[in-house]
């Protein structure tokens, strides 16, 4: 029996949570020509982050970055989402072949650290907490208890401890099951897109601006025409590209 067994139980639904999202994203990838697993992705300063669940293309260069979360206390809500926020966006400004990037959230999580995600250009699908509980009660492993309680934990793990691989299979598959169509589908309509058909899907275009006093702009435009436009403005010589702009 491990020191902490109500952690221990909360890692290895973690672990189902996570495997669940990779057994619904191989078929997706696979049939576009893509391949997906856990990557190591560095950012342009350096830092390293383990992401769980890159899909990344024939020259395996990451395309979509997909991370499943699961968490059971909403005190931990503010350090994770502010961890996603960062990973994701460094990670998209240093590999430009990134298109989209996904967390799957499963147990506690609150609006606004969802809405913090989003705000960061973080796809979110969520799964409730309640969800898990209801899961694992169809296994006969009681998952919620009070944070005090140290009575039903022990028991609990030992009863996950007692279940076959195909037991656990099945735990996983429900876990992920509220979104899992939804996961596909996000996914499947990034990797079956023409790139050459990108610009007439564009709803936005930010741009940041990086200058000698350490000084971070960020333009945010409701078009490429008129972001082109914006940026002439900062240009210490005006160039005419009219055509471009009207």
């Amino acid at each position: 029996m491990p020191a902490n067994p109500a952690a221990a139980l909360g890692e290895a639904a973690g672990k189902l949570f996570e495997a669940a999202v990779l057994k619904v994203l191989q078929p997706v990838a696979q049939r576009r020509g893509f391949s997906v697993g856990p990557g190591r992705l560095i950012n342009g300063t350096g830092n390293t982050y383990q992401i769980d669940a890159v899909v990344s293309d024939p020259e395996q260069r990451p395309v979509i970055i997909v991370d499943p979360k699961y968490i059971r206390y909403t005190k931990h809500n503010r350090d994770k989402a502010s961890w996603l926020c960062t990973a994701h966006y460094n990670l998209r400004k240093s590999y430009p072949t990134l298109r989209k990037s996904v967390a799957v959230l499963g147990g506690r999580w609150s609006a606004p650290s969802i809405a913090l995600m989003q705000s960061f250009g973080v796809d979110t699908l969520t799964v409730p907490f309640e969800h898990f509980v209801a899961v694992f009660d169809e296994a006969s492993i009681q998952f919620d208890w009070h944070e005090s309680d140290r009575s039903v934990a022990p028991i609990s793990f030992e009863r996950f401890q007692q279940l076959s691989e195909d037991e656990r299979s099945h735990i996983a598959d429900s876990l992920i099951a509220p979104v899992s169509q939804q996961l596909a589908e996000s996914v499947d309509q990034v990797l079956e897109l023409d790139l050459t058909a990108a610009p007439h899907l564009v709803s936005g275009v930010e741009i940041l601006i990086k200058t000698e006093l350490n000084e971070m702009l960020l333009l945010q435009e409701p078009n490429i025409q008129s972001a082109i436009a914006k940026m002439l403005e900062m240009m210490p010589e005006r160039v005419d590209i009219s055509d471009l702009t009207n």
